[in-house]
């Protein structure tokens, strides 16, 4: 047998349709304890308290046959008349894109870009060799005109030294001559002295 179970003060007021307030204070009055809800014989107390009768079950409706609305003979199955078929399929003249002009209006202009990659990749390729090419010409002419600059100083230094020493050499030279002419002007002028009388002695 099973064993009936707490209900909650919650829960009887629902079914008593009586306050919770008022049903909490009559159960302080008679001392029953709410703290785990209200028990069957604390159930069975307050309605006798309150004075409710248990209602008995509303009897279940009588069971009425469904009324039959439409015949169960009301469609009768027929044969459908036969409906000759065409087929249907597009004019050899038919144009798509004539129609497509038609609700287009404008017709937009399109390019291989793909070419257009290409091309510029060829553009590209000669504007780097060509680029390539000068960049060379140029590291050739670099290379050309510092060898030249070395050499030309190293000439410029040999020049210097050499033309310092034939400078020394010539001013010697220039010397030299300056004493050899004056010793032959000197001696010329011995020459022309010789046969001419003294001059008289001073007395």
């Amino acid at each position: 047998m099973t064993q009936a179970r707490n209900i909650s003060l919650s829960r009887f007021s629902q079914l008593a349709n009586i306050p919770k307030t008022s049903i909490y204070r009559r159960c302080t009055e008679l001392g029953i304890d709410t703290s785990s809800g209200l028990s069957p014989d604390a159930v069975e107390l307050l309605k006798a308290d309150f004075g409710l009768v248990q209602d008995e079950p509303e009897p279940e409706p009588p069971t009425v046959a469904p009324t039959e609305i439409v015949p169960s003979d009301f469609i009768q199955p027929g044969q459908l008349a036969t409906v000759e078929a065409h087929d249907i399929s597009l004019p050899d003249s038919f144009d798509a894109s004539a129609m497509v002009r038609f609700f287009d209006g404008v017709t937009g202009q399109a390019t291989d870009t793909t070419k257009l990659v290409a091309i510029a990749d060829l553009a590209l390729n000669a504007v780097n060799s060509a680029m390539d090419q000068k960049v060379q010409q140029q590291r050739a002419q670099l290379t050309q005109a510092e060898q030249d600059a070395q050499a030309l100083a190293e000439k410029i230094a040999a020049a210097k030294t050499d033309l310092k020493v034939k400078a020394l050499e010539s001013r010697i030279l220039a010397e030299r001559q300056t004493a050899a002419t004056q010793t032959a002007e000197s001696l010329f002028t011995d020459l022309m002295a010789l046969g001419k009388p003294a001059p008289d002695s001073q007395p």
